[in-house]
């Protein structure tokens, strides 16, 4: 996702990929929660990209970066210990906000199969 930071004009991105598949799905992360169309982004069709401001996209570049480490731990873990062990664990964790979602599922999955420090 090409993303141009209000401030500076600087051009980045952001990408979620999923381990499985490889489909590189950020589109959905992040508009599923709404943020496409909240006033957090707005698509600028001349740049052919969304613009956010500073602080917006070093929220969202740091929820990716957790994200795609989990993702990749799950999928590390589900080849070890099989899907229906992994996700027992992952929907017993519960549901917190997006920001802490990767924390607490690796806090789950720490005291389920270990640290992975």
């Amino acid at each position: 996702m090409k993303i141009i930071i209000k401030e500076t004009s600087a051009i980045e991105t952001l990408s979620i990929i999923d381990p499985k598949s490889g489909v590189d799905y950020i589109s959905d992360f992040i508009g599923n929660t709404g943020a496409l169309i909240d006033g957090q982004f707005e698509w600028d069709e001349d740049r052919d990209a969304y613009v956010c401001d500073q602080d917006t996209f070093d929220w969202w570049s740091a929820v990716v970066t957790a994200n795609q480490k989990l993702n990749d731990r799950i999928h590390d873990l589900v080849q070890e210990h099989g899907s229906e062990k992994v996700y027992e664990v992952i929907h017993a964790a519960g549901s917190v906000d997006l920001e802490d979602h990767a924390a607490n599922v690796n806090q789950a999955l720490d005291e389920a199969f270990g640290s992975t420090e």
